[in-house]
């Protein structure tokens, strides 16, 4: 976020000096047709313009935040009740809507329009969380728009923003704004500069198969995910990178960064299997974040696609597991798994010819041992063998684990090797930390 000062010094509401105690914030749009901030920055700040003055706009054109007044001055943005208590901030808009009456308006360029409106989403949310952790706020809490502040009788009877959102069919509500916001503050300081690692496609091939996965069922598994994302982990949906006006890095890094934080609920399909669906994106990324690792790295989205499969998807798995030729692999994952809207008889068979492609490159030439990990589990029984390889057909080392956590650094088909080069142990019986 790029925050500029430029103090509205002639408006009266700033020469009247009055201090308010920040108890919240409030989130407004123009109303207008007009990205630039500089369009209203310029007619505000005149000693005649006594009818309003805000603590800053965001510009539509590329997001920078222009602060207008002193956070802890008393502004005239609500209308109401809300000047006494809340900083107020206004979004520009789209030069390419015209309003028809009230809050409705047209649309000549939606993709630019939902462009504008995003840009202004991720930069507000951004500043939200740092107004949040300056002032204390709770964001779940002390975050409204200028609508709810008129519902809450605060404020001037208004519709803003919502209506740009709902109009334009974005999906962003004041609900995935305050989550965004609190996704923010709980990241964005602190979070590295998480770098997406990439995994080769005979990578690929082998972290599956030691997942206990056939030739066949591997190969009918990355046709799918070859033709939902190319196997690039940090894929962007096509049609989305206009509408959010973010390529595949850009929008990949803004996510871990938490400059962008609509990632649940943006609908945009991302990464090797396209995740869409809000609950499996916000998934995915809780499991990035306990990975510490970016949203876009492709061993950790291998590894979380496993444990759905494993959690939610095991009739799938026990495919994948079993089968014999590819086309059975890939028609599982193509009607249970990835589900698209298009699953007809040329589509199942263009997949599983995507399949044949990769089994008939690494079928039986894959090594036997998975893409390195590193994660801790728990142990809670006192007496878990170790054994000299990944399962019961290997030799007991004579030693057991006892009680503890322990770093595992490798898998194979349900066992892990211990860090300390002790052996391996059965999975099923520990927790992952």
């Amino acid at each position: 976020m790029k925050l500029v000062e430029s103090f509205l010094t002639k408006n009266p509401c700033y020469t009247s000096g009055r201090k308010i105690e920040v108890k919240g914030l409030m989130l407004h749009s123009v109303g207008c047709p007009q990205p630039k901030a500089s369009a209203f920055i310029n007619n505000w700040n005149s000693s005649s313009y006594d009818r309003a003055c805000v603590h800053g706009f965001i510009d539509g054109n590329d997001g920078t935040v222009y602060q207008t007044l002193p956070w802890d001055h008393r502004g005239w943005h609500a209308g109401g009740a809300a000047n006494n208590t809340h900083i107020g901030v206004e979004m520009c808009e789209p030069a390419c809507i015209k309003y028809t009456g009230g809050a409705n308006f047209t649309c000549s360029d939606p993709a630019i329009a939902k462009a504008v409106a995003t840009r202004t989403y991720n930069s507000a949310v951004e500043l939200f969380a740092m107004l949040c952790e300056k002032y204390n706020l709770d964001p779940t809490k002390d975050i409204i728009s200028h609508a709810e502040g008129s519902k809450l009788g605060v404020a001037s009877a208004h519709a803003d923003p919502e209506h740009l959102w709902r109009q334009l069919s974005l999906p962003f509500t004041m609900d995935t704004f305050r989550q965004a916001v609190k996704s923010a503050m709980t990241g964005s300081l602190s979070k590295p500069d998480y770098k997406p690692a990439a995994l080769s496609e005979s990578d690929i091939f082998a972290f599956f198969k030691a997942q206990g996965m056939t030739d066949a069922g591997v190969a009918g598994l990355m046709g799918n995910l070859y033709a939902e994302s190319g196997l690039k982990a940090t894929n962007l949906q096509n049609s989305y990178e206009k509408s959010l006006g973010m390529d595949d890095l850009t929008y990949t890094a803004a996510v871990d960064s938490s400059a962008y934080g609509n990632f649940i609920a943006d609908k945009a399909g991302y990464g090797l299997a396209q995740w869409t669906y809000w609950s499996r994106k916000q998934a995915l990324l809780e499991f990035a974040i306990l990975k510490k690792a970016s949203i876009g790295d492709c061993q950790m989205q291998c590894e979380f696609l496993m444990q759905e499969l494993t959690k939610n998807y095991p009739s799938v798995l026990s495919v994948l597991k079993s089968a014999a030729a590819v086309k059975q692999a890939s028609d599982a994952v193509l009607l249970q798994y990835e589900k698209p809207r298009d699953q007809s008889a040329a589509v199942r068979n263009k997949r599983a010819a995507y399949g044949q492609t990769f089994y008939d490159k690494y079928a039986g030439k894959a090594p036997a041992q998975n893409v390195s990990v590193a994660y801790k589990v728990k142990v809670n029984i006192p007496d878990l063998n170790i054994r000299k390889g990944p399962g019961t057909t290997y030799a007991k080392t004579g030693k057991c684990t006892g009680v503890g956590v322990f770093t595992i650094v490798e898998e194979q088909s349900g066992w892990g090797k211990l860090k300390s080069g002790a052996g391996w142990i059965a999975l099923d019986y520990t927790k992952e930390v």
